[in-house]
């Protein structure tokens, strides 16, 4: 039985509240089942997988058993993802530590890392998103997070500052924290990167139309 007016609006947000307060749990949950450093990508891929069909407006399917089977099946190939990140993240962070700001050379190159630093930034923004997107090898998630935030730029932006407004509420409200912090900054990051999906795609479309005719 469906509610109408003021009732049905009601039950609506409550019912919406509760779906992100669950996923925000089973994501600490499974970060916490995997010691957080084995935890951490598959939770978050799966808690992407998730925020995905809600975007899609798919809203009828098992939270739990989805989330778990995700984890699940993209356990290792997120772990070994998770670890090339991290590597190229302490790459640049030892760069930025030890290249002193001397001379214009190494001023220059000091320029360079935070350029590359930048552009890591943006593949971190789009990285889980792309993942759980398209079935792709390792790399191939890495290149096109890039490729596709460089691309939408004024997406890109607007996901940084919806985030920070984001962050600002929350900072407001901390006691929400534990309940809805990740979950809602996966939905609002998965939702501006699947217009920036559905961009990029028409164009592909588009052009293969154009080279058949």
């Amino acid at each position: 039985m469906k509610l109408g007016g003021l009732s049905g609006r009601f039950f609506l947000i409550s019912e919406w509240i509760s779906r992100f307060a669950y996923v925000n749990f089973l994501w600490l949950v499974f970060s916490l089942a995997g010691l957080v450093v084995f935890g951490f990508m598959p939770a978050t891929v799966s808690l992407f997988a998730i925020t995905r069909k809600w975007v899609l407006g798919q809203t009828e399917f098992p939270i739990f058993q989805t989330f778990w089977k995700t984890f699940r099946k993209e356990f290792i190939k997120s772990n070994i993802l998770g670890l090339l990140l991290f590597l190229c993240g302490y790459i640049l962070y030892v760069d930025l530590a030890f290249i002193p700001a001397e001379g214009l050379l190494l001023v220059l190159l000091r320029f360079s890392v935070l350029a590359v630093g930048f552009f890591f930034i943006i593949i971190l923004l789009y990285i889980f998103p792309v993942y759980v997107q398209y079935d792709w090898k390792t790399l191939k998630y890495i290149k096109y997070a890039l490729v596709l935030g460089a691309s939408y730029p004024h997406f890109t932006f607007g996901m940084m500052i919806g985030m920070f407004i984001l962050y600002l509420l929350l900072s407001i409200l901390p006691g929400v924290i534990p309940f809805f912090s990740v979950s809602l900054l996966a939905y609002f990051v998965m939702y501006v990167s699947y217009q920036v999906f559905t961009k990029a795609e028409s164009l592909v479309v588009k052009g293969e139309a154009k080279s058949y005719s």
